[in-house]
């Protein structure tokens, strides 16, 4: 099998402060980030045929349900994983019991389950395994492929929330940006190594010239759950230079 790179781009100078040549191929290439997206799906793919996800996307959806679902890594998403993570973010951030925002991450958690039950428990046995989980996207990338040219790329209004909920994770100081030492220190506590932190952030941030706020976010998140292009943007949102080792 062909190995798949996330990062098989050539670093040839990676500087915080100057700039960052990044080569595709021995070419240089410049890429950009997919397209807003919407409250749910749209259009009618009646007749689309479902296709396996490339080897890359996979290990992309992988890589999320294992680091930022699976809170005891047992190979199933549970409530109790969601309980979990609401704890941890929470502490992590210092929000109290009761407390406005704890109140909020609680009831989004609740949301997000809700509806990953609904799309992805196939066996509605109140567990969803990593096989359930693709089958997910799987369908969700058939129905992307089928209205993205008249409509745009799409997400799932669960999957939206994620994403404001994801960004606010990372803006730790509430200015609705992400700056790089944000997003080194949340990804830090989810075992990413601050130096690929930092070399991921300099990818998507445009060598540090291209404001990560909410709506630029969006686009990068909308791209790591749906593109299979080794050179997007989006796929660096979670620190991660490769997914070899997914």
């Amino acid at each position: 099998m062909t190995p798949i790179y996330i990062s098989r781009f050539v670093i040839y100078r990676i500087s915080f402060r100057e700039e960052i040549e990044v080569a595709w191929m021995g070419n240089t290439v410049r890429a950009t980030a997919g397209k807003t997206p919407a409250e749910g799906l749209k259009g009618d793919c009646h007749g689309s045929k479902e296709k396996p996800l490339s080897e890359l996307l996979t290990r992309k959806l992988l890589h999320e349900f294992r680091t930022f679902y699976d809170a005891n890594g047992d190979g199933k998403l549970e409530w109790l994983d969601f309980k979990q993570a609401i704890k941890t973010i929470c502490d992590m951030s210092g929000w109290q019991e009761g407390s406005t925002k704890q109140k909020m991450t609680k009831e989004l958690f609740c949301h997000i389950w809700r509806n990953l039950e609904d799309a992805a428990d196939e066996n509605h046995d109140g567990l969803i395994t990593a096989e359930e989980w693709i089958n997910m996207w799987r369908t969700f990338n058939a129905h992307v492929v089928c209205t993205e040219k008249e409509n745009g790329t799409t997400v799932p209004e669960w999957l939206d929330k994620y994403f404001i909920y994801k960004f606010n994770l990372y803006d730790r100081t509430g200015d609705g940006e992400i700056d790089i030492e944000e997003f080194e220190y949340v990804l830090s506590d989810f075992g990413v190594p601050p130096p690929d932190c930092r070399k991921a952030f300099v990818m998507f941030s445009l060598n540090m010239e291209k404001k990560i706020d909410m709506e630029y976010f969006r686009q990068l998140a909308t791209e790591y759950f749906t593109s299979d292009d080794p050179c997007a943007l989006g796929n660096f949102i979670n620190g991660k230079l490769t997914y070899l080792d997914t």
